[in-house]
């Protein structure tokens, strides 16, 4: 029991000290990104936006019209989808005779013979973008503000050894309890996760919502086929841009992830394979159940028989955490109507430790509908049935 009690103790301390931490970066952060975008210059780059998509949502017209109003002067917007049947490609081309002046493609089919399907469209799409001079990729979930690709490009150009720029992003939901739930893990666990990392070492990584890179850098690194077979594609585009020797960057600009999960079952599915796919390409990361403050104020709370001492340590990690996620919501995204969830934060962060232990006893992970096993190496392995 005195092992239990002292454990608890050191994660009570390690939260405590995260939570402060956490607080300062996003802080900090949040100055950079109120600064002006850097300048372009006079003649900006050919720059091509690749968007697989997969399936309808609520919000793809929104997303997608959110890039064909960005402000940068020199894009085209290309949209893959891996085949006529999938009516996600009806919106990009519903949108045509009203972006009349937006050089906008359509792209159906995959690349044979890859595991990630989304791979498999980038590399079709990336075909047809052979004279951009740098390409943002962007998932299909992601809205931007209208200064986004000039911010990003600016900032790319900024220094000559960076060779990617990389977007932290906050989530808008949808009413449903479950988009409510995965909006909090994104703008209250992961955000400050992204930039307690970028302040204590070089970034090597970069996230899936928004990645900019230099047509050199991507082709030196082997182009989207190197990428083909994992999981975390996002991850080891920037780690091979990184061990190439060049920099990779976290920009000031914000985007925005639309959560739309209707089914508890779909954020417990989507925060499993997050945790799976996190641990496989990045071990250390299993260390994060030291920040899960809740939960070790609730075994110290039990473990000592709920003496006073240790009402005050659960009274204490409580408040620190609802200070740093109203923080973050309010102050560093720009989510001030989402404190009215603040009261489930406590919640989230409990299931957050379930999901933590759950992700230990397998490397199966479930993704638009398939199942995979996740390999050593971050590969992955599309099983039947």
């Amino acid at each position: 029991m005195i092992a239990v009690v002292a454990l608890a103790a050191a994660g009570v301390l390690v939260s405590l000290a995260y939570y402060f931490a956490a607080t300062l970066a996003a802080l900090r952060f949040a100055r950079r990104a109120a600064e002006a975008a850097p300048p372009l210059p006079k003649v900006p780059p050919r720059i091509a936006v690749l968007k697989p998509l997969h399936g309808l949502s609520d919000s793809l017209g929104q997303n997608l019209v959110s890039y064909l109003e960005t402000d940068y002067p020199r894009a085209e917007f290309i949209f893959g989808v891996a085949s006529y049947e999938d009516r996600a490609a009806e919106v990009p081309v519903a949108l045509r005779p009203g972006y009349q002046f937006s050089n906008i493609l359509v792209v159906v089919g995959e690349e044979p013979g890859c595991a990630n399907r989304k791979v498999a469209k980038l590399i079709r799409m990336g075909e047809r973008s052979d004279k951009a001079e740098m390409i943002v990729l962007s998932d299909a979930d992601v809205r931007v503000e209208r200064d986004h690709l000039r911010r990003v490009v600016g900032e790319l150009l900024a220094d000559e050894k960076t060779g990617v720029v990389t977007c932290v992003y906050r989530a808008q939901p949808a009413d449903d309890l479950a988009a409510r739930l995965e909006a909090l893990f994104v703008n209250t666990d992961f955000v400050p996760m992204v930039l307690i990392s970028e302040a204590i070492e070089p970034m090597r990584h970069a996230m899936g919502a928004t990645i900019a890179i230099k047509r050199e850098v991507l082709d030196a690194i082997g182009g989207f086929r190197a990428i083909k077979d994992v999981l975390a594609d996002d991850f080891y585009l920037g780690r091979m841009a990184a061990d190439r020797g060049f920099g990779v960057r976290i920009s000031s600009s914000i985007v925005t992830v639309m959560c739309e999960e209707r089914r508890l079952h779909d954020f417990w599915n989507h925060q499993l394979r997050w945790a799976r796919t996190h641990r496989t390409v990045r071990p250390v990361s299993l260390a994060t159940i030291f920040i899960h403050g809740p939960f070790w104020a609730l075994v110290l709370l039990l473990s000592t028989g709920a003496n006073p001492a240790s009402i005050a340590v659960l009274a204490t990690v409580l408040a620190a955490r609802l200070i740093m996620s109203a923080t973050l919501l309010a102050h560093v995204l720009g989510l001030p109507k989402l404190l009215r969830d603040m009261w489930l934060v406590p919640l989230k962060d409990l299931v957050m430790t379930g999901i933590w232990f759950a992700s230990l006893f397998s490397n199966r992970v479930l993704w638009a509908g398939r199942r995979y096993q996740v390999l050593r190496g971050g590969e992955m392995r599309e099983m039947d049935g």
